[in-house]
């Protein structure tokens, strides 16, 4: 079910699902969330040069294929060794909690496909 489509990125060293972050790394890493779950948090780890800003982009898939958020965060020009950074959806109380099925994220660096995961969202009962 999870799978990591991008394991031969140049820039990804590693992808993963969790319930939360703690000193930079993720915590209760697991690929099946549920709608008590406060948020599902997709946790990575790339290096990347650039001389000028640049983008990083996580667009979220809902398990009926359409785009249900896409982040972005701006990073400042530099070398970029080992850098661990993440991005999330909230969960408990919000539309995605009733989305059961198998979830997409895919993840760039401005607009190069480095990563995409899958996690599996369990119904509401």
């Amino acid at each position: 079910m999870a799978q990591e489509a991008a394991e031969d990125s140049e820039y990804l060293q590693k992808i993963a699902f969790c319930k939360d972050i703690v000193e930079n790394n993720p915590q209760q890493r697991t690929n099946i969330f549920f709608p008590q779950d406060e948020k599902v948090v997709t946790w990575l780890r790339f290096s990347y040069d650039s001389i000028e800003q640049f983008l990083l982009k996580w667009e979220w898939i809902s398990p009926q294929g359409k785009l249900y958020h896409q982040g972005e965060v701006e990073m400042e020009a530099g070398s970029y060794t080992n850098y661990r950074t993440w991005y999330w959806i909230k969960i408990k109380g919000n539309y995605a909690s009733q989305l059961p099925g198998e979830w997409k994220v895919r993840v760039y660096i401005n607009d190069i496909f480095i990563a995409e995961k899958n996690f599996f969202m369990v119904g509401p009962s």
